[in-house]
């Protein structure tokens, strides 16, 4: 009863913060938007009133993609914190008499309570002295407000964990059933964000720019890890989806989330996303190896000639790319996709002349098409991809006869008959597409898939045509579609080139945050305080830079904005930048206007539209402005810019943001009173332009230099906020979680060494980012590892039969 009518206390809570919160965030305010945001929470309210367990699929599904900060100016106070609030006022009231059915084991129970103990200490620490509650405490990253922020990470899966352990089932069966499709949900979400922008900026292909996306994570406008680190943690549950049922469409969707998320992961350039993913690839790779060898179902002959087979078809595809790009490569792997299903089809083919006919058919049909077009330079007809198409389809059809088992045999008449065709198809696209020079790396690749072809004929096979192993050879053959083209790129190699020089940058970075600490015992063993990195960076720095910084200032009832200029040992190193973004007609011309003053001759503002979406400009239309020597006091200055924006073919148009930066060496640049307006219609564009609701619809960003935000590690980030103690806590919560998810997954459970796997990876990110200055970062690694040491309760022995009431709660877990 005690614990019911808490329940109901906790729910009535969230519904108060929940008002509080819709009360002040702008887009609740703002006509155009508020219909449509109460609105979409009504519905999840109604949804999580109906089924309470939910929110297991929504919300990770949403915590990627839900984050309007760079058009709210908002990172205090977010979307996601709206849903969770939602979450907790609907799901505590609901749950309220629902029995626990699953409890944290005691270790971890004691480690999750030494950790919230540290994150108390340093909160209180990180908050005082208390800063006044004027427009600068929550809109930046100096202010001492910054702990509520990052403590806010650490609270909402404390706050969930009572939901969670109501929601997971007596079996922890909502796990995989609710919690693997949300995660996935989210890794492609956040996998077709990352393709957009890629497709809109630098090219969905192209890997020779420096570009690196940042998706919905707009965290990272000041850099850091965001994006890594949540890849590294959702796209291990591919694994989990593909092993926990059957069927072809689940086999293809388990392909489409792995292809999304690889790609995504690798062409963010980041190197710890690569060793994140190598380390999780590895520890699923080796508790599979491990359960398998143990359990006699895999020999290790078998293993080592997989592993041995999947090296050499890479140093091959290699090859294959190097010589004849994108087309050889794609065409290599359609070959080796459909030698993979022949090599491993049981029925014997049962009508040996009508493959020699379909076969010899299709050769000839490549030869004839191939002759149409022999100049290789050729664009009017392209007869190599027309025969390359044909016998592929022809392949494709029996392998999908082949898979549906009705018409097996004829299935694999069609598949075997289609590859020689496919084969020399494939010798004619390299050839076409590089001249004679790529036929030989071809031809490597070819031998693999014959060989491939004619395992089918081996007295002992090392694998069949089920689904295991479709989904292994598939999984490889996708990691290598992803990984040769990337890892082969020019900015790869740069990057990997600059590994020894950049980690020595990042010592010295780590030896400097444990400088900047005070040197008393208290704050060694309780830390400077959560949030207060970067205002120590700003004032304790060892080498004397100072970051770019903004704050609001009041003279009377008027508010306007101050812009200190950024000072690095490298000359006036990243500005940083304030943006807006607005909604341009391509082509139209529009008067942007703003009241300046400044402290100096030295001080130069730059104030320009650029296409950008959140770091990187493109295309900038620079305003002129006419400035004066001597110039003191506010000044009015307006230009006008056209804007001759084109759209992307797929894409459509760019995101259109107006900037405004000091680009000096010094002084305080101040601005108030902007405005871009339509010069045919005087449509206003911009939203608060006079700044009189603060950070209002207004966003920054610092594109190059992201040492002044982040520690860049995980642990040496606990230690300088919460010091040794925390740190220990908290690798000791972590330590304990992973140790209780290896035994599992050795034991046999998926779902545990997908978890770990996930853990894993978020560890790899963390050698290099700090991750928890991210809260929802926080949110999803302790949601996850909570979640992965959730056990069964232990049944009490003469327990009476339940009431028809404790019977209507348990419905309301299904």
């Amino acid at each position: 009863m005690i614990a019911t009518l808490g329940a109901r206390a906790g729910a009535c809570a969230a519904l108060l913060l929940l008002a509080g919160a819709l009360s002040v965030y702008p887009l609740a305010a703002n006509p155009a938007t508020g219909p449509w945001l109460f609105g979409a929470l009504a519905a999840y309210a109604v949804l999580l009133w109906y089924r309470p367990t939910a929110w297991l699929l929504v919300v990770p599904a949403l915590l990627p993609v839900l984050d309007f900060a760079p058009w709210t100016g908002w990172f205090y106070l977010v979307e996601l914190d709206l849903v969770l609030l939602t979450t907790c006022a609907v799901g505590y009231w609901r749950l309220a008499a629902v029995p626990v059915p699953v409890r944290l084991p005691p270790l971890t129970a004691l480690a999750l309570l030494l950790t919230v103990l540290c994150l108390t200490v340093a909160a209180w620490r990180g908050i005082t002295p208390f800063a006044p509650l004027d427009a600068n405490a929550f809109s930046n990253y100096i202010s001492p407000w910054n702990a509520l922020r990052i403590l806010k990470g650490f609270i909402w899966p404390i706050a969930l964990l009572p939901l969670l352990r109501r929601s997971a089932g007596a079996q922890l069966e909502n796990l995989p059933r609710l919690l693997v499709p949300g995660m996935l949900l989210g890794l492609v979400g956040a996998g077709l964000a990352v393709a957009w922008e890629r497709t809109q900026f630098p090219g969905l292909l192209n890997f020779s720019s420096d570009y690196r996306p940042t998706a919905p994570f707009s965290a990272m406008h000041t850099g850091g890890a965001a994006l890594d680190a949540y890849l590294a943690m959702a796209l291990p549950f591919v694994a989990m989806w593909l092993t926990s049922g059957v069927g072809g469409v689940r086999l293809a969707l388990g392909m489409g989330c792995l292809l999304l998320g690889t790609f995504a992961g690798l062409t963010l350039f980041s190197r710890d996303i690569y060793l994140a993913y190598v380390s999780s690839a590895a520890v699923l790779a080796l508790i599979l190896a491990y359960r398998e060898l143990r359990g006699a179902r895999l020999r290790a002959r078998t293993l080592f000639c997989g592993l041995g087979l999947l090296v050499l078809l890479g140093v091959c595809l290699t090859q294959v790319f190097a010589a004849s790009g994108y087309r050889g490569l794609l065409a290599a792997l359609g070959t080796l996709s459909l030698a993979v299903l022949a090599g491993g089809a049981a029925p014997r083919v049962r009508a040996p002349l009508l493959g020699v006919a379909v076969g010899l058919a299709l050769v000839l049909a490549a030869v004839a098409l191939s002759v149409l077009a022999p100049d290789a330079a050729s664009n009017q007809w392209k007869g190599a991809y027309v025969s390359y198409a044909l016998a592929f389809v022809t392949g494709a059809a029996g392998a999908a006869l082949l898979l549906r088992q009705r018409h097996a045999g004829v299935g694999v008449v069609l598949l075997l008959a289609a590859l020689p065709a496919l084969m020399l198809a494939t010798l004619l696209v390299a050839w076409h597409h590089a001249g004679p020079t790529a036929l030989a790396s071809a031809a490597v690749a070819l031998a693999a898939a014959a060989l491939l072809a004619a395992h089918r004929w081996l007295p002992r096979p090392m694998w069949h045509l089920d689904q295991r192993a479709l989904m292994l050879a598939f999984c490889a053959l996708i990691v290598l579609a992803t990984v040769i083209p990337v890892t082969g790129s020019y900015y790869t190699e740069v990057r990997f080139a600059t590994v020894a020089r950049d980690l020595r940058v990042r010592l010295q970075h780590w030896s400097e945050a444990l400088e900047m600490m005070d040197r008393d015992t208290d704050t060694q063993l309780s830390g400077m305080g959560l949030g207060k990195y970067p205002a120590t960076y700003l004032w304790r720095n060892t080498h004397g830079e100072m970051p770019g910084t903004f704050s609001y200032v009041r003279e009377g009832t008027n508010t306007y904005l101050r812009l200190g200029a950024a000072q690095y040992s490298a000359g006036y190193g990243d500005a940083l930048r304030f943006l807006q973004q607005v909604d341009v007609r391509p082509g139209a011309r529009y008067t942007v206007a703003a009241d300046l003053r400044r402290s100096g001759d030295e001080v130069m503002p730059r104030i320009a539209l650029c296409e950008r979406w959140l770091l990187y400009p493109r295309s900038c239309q620079h305003v002129r402005l006419q400035l004066k020597k001597g110039e003191r006091g506010w000044q009015h200055y307006e230009g006008t810019v056209a804007a001759p924006f084109e759209p992307h073919w797929l894409a459509g148009y760019a995101p259109v943001r107006l900037q405004i930066a000091s680009e000096s060496a010094g002084g305080a640049l101040e601005v108030d009173n902007v405005s871009v307006r339509d010069v045919a219609s005087g449509r206003e564009l911009l939203a608060n332009g006079s700044f009189s609701a603060a950070n209002d619809y207004w966003f920054f960003s610092s594109d190059r230099n992201h040492m002044p935000w982040h520690v860049k590690n995980f642990m040496l980030n606990a230690v300088f906020e919460m010091g040794w103690l925390g740190a220990a806590a908290l690798g000791f919560l972590i330590l304990s979680v992973a140790a209780r998810l290896l035994r599992e997954a050795l034991a046999g459970s998926d779902m545990s060494a997908v978890f770990l796997a996930s853990l894993t990876g978020a560890m790899m990110v963390g050698l290099f980012d700090s991750i928890t200055d991210v809260p929802r970062l926080t949110l999803l690694l302790l949601l996850l590892a909570l979640a992965g040491a959730l056990v069964p309760a232990p049944q009490q022995a003469g327990r009476r039969p339940r009431s028809t009431s404790r019977q209507a709660a348990d419905a309301l877990m299904s």
